[in-house]
């Protein structure tokens, strides 16, 4: 299973003993700081998944802006107003003036909202040369909003005409932003190469909106603040995998000069800054927050939390510069909604809001009241799905969390959760090898020449996780899938480097933290391993009896161990969760359907799909490889 969402290093999962109970916001709660009327909050989702969100809370009411979706409470304003989502792996937010601008990475848009009532005023695409720029960091001055994008430019856009002013190029994959005394500083991380990371600062002329100069600093710098004086920078280095850690540096730019001053030896990963000081939090820190007397490099406290609250993955943090409120966003397990904490200026802990997005990665003070009005439009349902009639994983780290199970589900109650989760782009996982869904089309799905249905998944370079795909026809018209299979045949199949109907057999573990163990056709054994990354039960805690057993294909090894990083490769084409979503990446052809004899089966339409993890393997760091599916579309040309 990937954890989530940098494309530019691993993710590290990080997990502490249970946290108190925490204080949690009562509604009505009157909850105000220093005038401000509330704070947005941003998260991500998951890469690929296309379920990046914003929240709205308001501290006059003490009120998050939820509302009903049909199966609980959501958060999401943007969807909540405009009847849509987002987009794909939003990184960053700035409120400026009366606008709010979103940066949304995988999308390569900047969402333009009127911040009082979170409507969408416009929808910026960013490409170069009909390639996507992949916006990341956002920053403001004199009336225009500047973007770094991962493309290695920087984008001006006016804020009065809400349209790109001009483009110019810096370093490679430009990570993040920060604009004082008349100049841009932007830092190139060069994060999509691993092995020859970027280590160079673009200043940048407001002026001229030209770049003047690049300061060198540590590989792979990220994140960039100012404090007016001085610009500081975290550079991370290469991750390590024998200390599971970055290896990171925050070095100190004069802004009168342009040079490093200075360069701090610390575990930062992310901070804030507020009279002098920064709070900050590290990669595998532990969930700590420590703060930084920046004019001497010297820790003021080792540990700001001091009534026991623990924070298990910081995601990001955000200090009022007057009160001193400390406000932390907690990802949890990074794939299911996190939390904001309010801390004291004395570190207790005052408040937190569950359950407000996937990720959550900027938070925003607002002082402009903002009214949010639910879209009335017909509902935006995404794919092609409309049945789910069995949804049967194999154990796995995100089984019961993908989608979360809750006591008293059952076979049907699950199966509709994943119909929910397919129909709104969220992710489903099918847990180890063997593990699958079955669904059906809206529509029949013709044989037409070139590719007939998409799947989509969470793969990306370097991290496969194949599945294998059954379809079968309406042959009876009962409108049920208990008609033949037809197994979808990839290019392992094709090349004979696949085996056909291996059988496996997982135990249930005695204790819910216990590993489930398996055993194979061919008398191989292992066992999907409860890591320390995620608590809950990995066995499907729907089922009944205390094994389960699955018959699949099985695809080769993919889990390969290169240069210090864990690679699992993807195969030639196929299969679900085997490439980067793409039109090209994630389609799939009927005529690759074949009879149980490998022989063609020349079928002329489809009406159901079975998606089925095809591989066995472990990613020692981030555990075993299970097939995720997202979306599932009919690519039949469609008729209004």
């Amino acid at each position: 299973m990937k954890k989530g969402l940098l494309k530019i290093t691993p993710i590290l999962l990080l997990t502490l003993a249970c946290d108190p109970e925490p204080i949690l916001l009562e509604p009505g709660q009157i909850i105000a700081d220093a005038g401000h009327t509330g704070v947005f909050v941003l998260s991500e989702g998951l890469f690929n998944q296309n379920n990046s969100t914003l929240s709205w809370i308001d501290f006059g009411t003490g009120k998050p802006d939820s509302w009903d979706t049909g199966n609980g409470l959501s958060y999401d304003s943007f969807e909540k107003v405009n009847g849509r989502r987002i987009g794909d792996t939003a990184n960053d937010m700035l409120l400026y003036g009366s606008k709010l601008y979103i940066a949304v990475s995988e999308s390569s848009t900047i969402e333009i909202l009127d911040a009082a009532s979170c409507s969408s005023l416009k929808q910026i695409s960013l490409s170069r040369d009909g390639k996507a720029s992949q916006p990341r960091r956002l920053a403001a001055s004199g009336g225009y909003v500047y973007v770094c994008c991962f493309d290695g430019t920087v984008t001006r856009i006016d804020t009065v005409t809400m349209m790109n002013d001009a483009t110019i190029q810096v370093g490679r994959n430009p990570d993040g932003i920060c604009c004082t005394g008349g100049k841009l500083y932007v830092s190139n991380s060069g994060g999509l190469d691993v092995d020859n990371p970027d280590n160079t600062v673009s200043v940048i002329s407001l002026s001229y909106f030209a770049e003047v100069k690049r300061i060198f600093v540590r590989s792979n710098p990220g994140n960039i603040y100012s404090d007016g004086d001085n610009v500081y920078v975290v550079s991370r280095g290469k991750f390590s995998y024998v200390t599971m850690d970055y290896d990171t540096r925050l070095h100190c730019i004069d802004t009168q000069t342009d040079e490093v001053t200075a360069t701090y030896d610390l575990p930062i990963l992310n901070m804030d800054i507020a009279d002098g000081k920064a709070w900050f939090y590290g990669y595998g820190a532990g969930g700590t927050i420590q703060v930084l007397d920046l004019a001497t490099g010297q820790i003021l406290d080792q540990d700001f939390i001091t009534d026991g609250t623990r924070v298990q993955c910081p995601y990001s943090i955000k200090v009022e510069p007057t009160t001193h409120k400390v406000y932390v966003c907690d990802a949890l397990d990074y794939v299911t909604p996190g939390s904001l904490y309010c801390f004291s200026p004395d570190g207790h802990l005052l408040y937190s809001v569950p359950g407000i997005g996937i990720n959550p990665n900027t938070i925003q003070f607002c002082d402009i009241n903002v009214k949010t009005t639910r879209y009335t439009g017909p509902p935006e349902i995404k794919g092609d799905i409309d049945r789910v009639f069995e949804y049967k994983p194999a154990p796995g780290q995100f089984v019961n969390l993908l989608p979360v199970y809750e006591q008293g589900d059952d076979s049907a109650s699950m199966a509709l959760k994943c119909l929910n989760a397919l129909q709104s782009g969220n992710m489903i996982t099918l847990g180890g090898f063997g593990g699958y869904i079955t669904a059906g089309f809206n529509a029949t799905v013709q044989n037409q020449d070139g590719p007939d249905f998409r799947i989509d998944g969470n793969a990306y370079n370097g991290n496969a996780e194949p599945g294998v795909v059954w379809v079968s026809s309406d042959a009876n018209g009962n409108g049920l899938p208990d008609d033949t299979w037809y197994e979808i045949w990839g290019s392992e199949q094709k090349e004979g480097r696949a085996t056909l109907g291996y059988a496996i057999t997982y135990s249930k573990p005695a204790a819910n933290d216990g590993n489930s163990e398996w055993t194979g056709s061919d008398s191989r054994t292992g066992s999907i391993l409860h890591n320390s990354f995620h608590s809950q039960p990995y066995y499907p805690q729907w089922y009944e009896g205390n094994s389960v057993s699955f018959t699949a294909t099985l695809l080769p090894d993919n889990v390969t161990y290169e240069n210090g990083i864990y690679v699992m490769s993807s195969f030639g084409y196929g299969y679900v969760d085997n490439l980067p979503n793409s039109p090209e990446n994630s389609q799939f052809d009927i005529d690759w359907a074949v009879n149980s004899d490998g022989t063609p089966a020349n079928l002329q339409s489809i009406d159901f799909i079975k998606i089925q993890n095809g591989v066995i393997g472990c990613n020692s760091t981030t555990g075993e490889l299970s097939t995720e599916v997202s979306t599932i579309y009919n690519l039949n040309s469609k008729t209004e």
